[in-house]
């Protein structure tokens, strides 16, 4: 803990570091679960995922096992290269350390710094973004709560937060915390019993957030607990993928404000994280009853519009043709990727098994739409702007 307080202590802001992107795509391999190990000693599951960590970049080969015409087997390596590549042995705070710990300072010179994970339903975007003690409740898999290594993206970057907001200089910032769901196409308040929210622009083009609460918070643990309050509020549901599937997106605000001139309380800087609900075929659902199927098709609606504004700020297209309406996630998180002061991070989450290849490959051309490199050299595309 010593050692981590004087990393962050010393850490440059994402400038200083030589660090110009204002996008970073990192992927995120989970190990196999017990009943994906046990059907592996059987023989009848393998692992397919491989990544490669080059240092400055990472590659992900999946081996999916395919059936020509002739009814012959054989196995297709399919490559794909990231900023990043955590494989199943990494831990929360390794890949805390590595792609969002350099957001922080920043967030206190007045920018806006984003996090958000994304995969398929139960590849562990909830475990990155909260912790061990955060997934698992309905499947019975929740770690010990002293898992230091394991503690969320959440937990830690507030730490860090609180940490830094001890510093002299810092004396009069205050920090604020909002938590609210998007659950088909609604804005819900997680922390004020689910009332209505309304996202709207004033005549800056700022999006405002009309009747979200917004709870001052001194340290991280009270955080964690004003968090875990609003978990409970969290719409969830179990799908055939997922006993304990998030059916909404959930969004954490972090807010730095202070006294600037005669403006009181002004907001100085954010920290957002999104843990999206996960993407799904009509397969895991086609079972389900009217309503899930219902999510299930607003939720895969919303990440293809949040995708198409990622590749759009990637290319460097103008704000006007960036198509931040598409829907009410894109349009939330608009604040959070327009302007030279913004800075995201994507944590691509993937399940290792051969039964999930398919949702494997779909989750990483995701990704890689949102920030071509070469998958051999890991080279960015020309049209792609760091």
């Amino acid at each position: 803990a010593d050692e981590h307080a004087e990393l962050v202590a010393g850490a440059p802001s994402t400038d200083e570091e030589g660090d110009e992107m204002r996008i970073r795509v990192i992927v995120r391999k989970r190990p196999m679960s017990r009943s994906e190990s046990s059907a592996a000693e059987r023989g009848e599951e393998t692992d397919v995922v491989q990544p490669l960590d080059h240092g400055g970049y990472g590659r992900v080969l999946v081996h999916q096992p395919r059936t020509r015409l002739d009814l012959t087997r054989e196995v297709e390596t399919i490559g794909f290269a990231f900023d990043g590549v955590f494989d199943e042995r990494s831990d929360n705070r390794g890949i805390y350390d590595r792609s969002v710990r350099g957001l922080i300072p920043g967030v206190f010179e007045g920018r806006w710094a984003s996090v958000f994970a994304y995969g398929q339903t139960g590849s562990g975007k909830t475990f990155t973004m909260m912790g061990s003690n955060a997934t698992g409740m309905r499947a019975g898999n929740q770690a010990a709560s002293d898992d230091g290594s394991n503690f969320g993206l959440y937990f830690l970057a507030a730490q860090d937060v609180f940490r830094i907001l001890e510093r002299p200089e810092h004396a009069g910032t205050s920090v604020g915390v909002s938590l609210f769901e998007i659950y088909c196409g609604k804005l819900l308040d997680l922390l004020n019993d689910r009332s209505p929210v309304k996202c709207l622009e004033d005549r800056k083009g700022k999006v405002q957030f009309p009747g979200l609460s917004e709870h001052p918070v001194r340290d991280a643990g009270r955080l964690m607990e004003i968090i875990d309050e609003g978990s409970q509020n969290r719409s969830t549901g179990t799908t055939s993928a997922n006993a304990d599937s998030s059916r909404s997106h959930a969004v954490l605000q972090l807010s730095l404000r202070r006294d600037v001139g005669r403006v009181k309380n002004k907001e100085v800087g954010r920290l957002t994280f999104i843990d999206l609900a996960g993407s799904e075929r009509g397969a895991d659902t086609s079972k389900a009853c009217r309503t899930t199927r219902m999510e299930g098709a607003e939720i895969n609606t919303s990440l293809l519009a949040l995708k198409e504004v990622i590749r759009a700020l990637a290319t460097g297209s103008s704000l006007k043709r960036i198509p931040f309406r598409g829907s009410k996630l894109t349009q939330v998180l608009k604040e959070s990727f327009v302007g030279r002061n913004s800075r995201t991070v994507m944590v691509t989450c993937v399940a290792p098994n051969r039964g999930n290849c398919d949702h494997t490959l779909n989750t990483l051309r995701y990704a890689d739409r949102v920030k071509e490199r070469d998958p051999t050299t890991g080279e960015l595309s020309a049209d792609c702007v760091a």
